[in-house]
């Protein structure tokens, strides 16, 4: 999640709807056939705390009403093909002294000590998502998750998330510890594998919107693997502290950040995809875009407090455009005393592509960015001087055509180029971001593992989507 006021450019598309979901009279799914399918049952709404462990399988669509919080050392287990969207919303408060009500729907929140088993397949995934039919889909339209733990932060006690709301709408506590960290570097909050989340992103408060993925404090005995989060309202993934370690996630069109990182993250991360939709609306801050493929930091307030946020990724894949655009500013923001490990990643189609900036240009560790393929329109590294470059081996390009510099997009693809566009959004597929040079150790997608991403959880066409 981002603390800021957002305003956003809209860039107007035209978009023709293909065979969809048929609704009914309260605006449910009705999915006659799909990942799990085919689908008899009835709706299953679910609203509140679910206090008591419980396991939803495929068979009905669950809606959930307002934010479905998991508490009291209960477990959520979501069987593969299942399917969650949101319900209705209910309006919560902030602070409970003020009027302003904000209306929710579709987020689930674990708390600490609370954990959740979403263990899809690469043929069945689980998918979290809008309930609007084809053609119709918007960022926000679904909630998010957040998932909090007890894990290492950089901060000197447990910090309650932040715009998650903790009152009804008459402003009675609602009784749920929203907090995040604590001193179990392996704590576990469960398992993610082979999900999909896709709209989301509702409005928190005035000035916070939700993510994609939020996971804050949760410790390194937890699994997160093959995860795509699409069209988010704010950042696509967001790490605030903790020791977790992930591979295999795709970020495409958030309006924010793919992937973003505070609070003192040290965890591990290898084989991920961002790529930015030109069909989009992007973050604005201070007047001009914010929308990065990375921004971390070690703090809001930009403190050495330690552990210092410090992401060691690997074979990232970080895609803007294919020719310079206003609406997006940097494939990586390395910014407020944050600390990094880059190498064997592909960065190309920004403005700008690493900016090192509010302290990390002097306080990260030597040659932590390297063996890496970087271009950028204007500048590809901000500041040239900055300690993460020392000693470092990058491969780098301002050309104006940065598709002839990634050399992604092998034979056979429908279309060898590897920026993501409404235009080809139908037809997009992961040959469209494997080296032309097989051998090639670069980026997300190499041909030792493509069968990792072809396996059948990705979807590139949301919008569209039954399943």
């Amino acid at each position: 999640m981002k603390n800021l006021t957002k305003q956003v450019v809209i860039i107007a598309i035209a978009m023709s709807a293909i065979v969809g979901c048929k609704k009914g009279a309260e605006g449910n799914f009705e999915r006659q056939t799909g990942a799990g399918g085919p689908f008899t049952g009835a709706d299953s709404v679910i609203s509140g705390n679910i206090s008591v462990s419980r396991t939803l399988s495929p068979g009905k669509v669950y809606r959930l009403n307002g934010i479905v919080f998991v508490t009291n050392g209960a477990k959520l287990t979501i069987k593969s093909g299942s399917i969650l969207t949101a319900g209705q919303k209910v309006n919560y408060k902030i602070d409970p002294g003020r009027a302003i009500v904000h209306p929710v729907a579709g987020l689930l929140v674990i708390t600490r000590d609370a954990s959740i088993d979403a263990l899809g397949r690469a043929d069945q995934p689980i998918i979290f998502t809008s309930p609007k039919e084809s053609s119709s889909r918007l960022p926000g339209d679904f909630g998010g998750i957040v998932i909090l733990g007890n894990s290492n932060i950089n901060k000197s006690s447990a910090q309650v998330m932040d715009g998650l709301p903790r009152y009804d709408a008459d402003g009675n506590y609602l009784g749920v510890d929203l907090s995040y960290g604590g001193t179990n570097a392996t704590d576990n909050s469960g398992k993610l594998n082979y999900i999909r989340i896709e709209y989301a992103g509702s409005k928190l408060a005035s000035d916070i919107d939700g993510g994609g993925l939020t996971l804050a404090g949760v410790g390194a005995g937890t699994e997160i693997s093959h995860v795509q989060v699409s069209y988010s309202a704010s950042d696509a993934f967001a790490f605030l502290g903790g020791t977790f370690n992930a591979n295999y996630l795709l970020a495409i069109g958030a309006e924010d950040d793919d992937f973003s990182f505070t609070n003192g993250y040290t965890g591990s991360i290898q084989y991920a995809i961002g790529l930015k939709d030109p069909a989009t609306a992007h973050s604005i801050a201070g007047g001009v875009s914010d929308s990065n493929g990375i921004e971390s930091e070690n703090d809001h307030s930009g403190t050495n407090y330690n552990p210092k946020t410090k992401p060691h990724l690997s074979n990232f894949t970080l895609l803007g455009y294919v020719s310079t655009n206003a609406g997006i500013r940097a494939g990586n923001r390395w910014r407020r005393n944050s600390d990094l490990s880059v190498t064997n990643s592909i960065i190309a189609g920004y403005n700008k592509g690493i900016e090192f900036h509010t302290g990390t240009e002097v306080s990260a560790t030597a040659g932590g960015f390297t063996n890496n393929n970087v271009h950028a329109f204007s500048s590809v590294f901000s500041l040239t001087t900055a300690i993460s470059l020392a000693g470092s081996t990058n491969f780098t390009s301002t050309d104006v055509n940065p598709d002839a510099f990634v050399g992604l997009g092998i034979r056979g693809a429908k279309n060898l180029n590897p920026f993501y566009s409404t235009a080809i959004a139908s037809t997009y597929n992961i040959n469209n971001l494997t080296p032309r040079i097989l051998s090639s150790t670069i980026g997300a997608v190499l041909s030792s593992n493509r069968n990792e991403w072809l396996s059948g959880w990705i979807q590139f066409a949301p919008q569209t989507s039954i399943d």
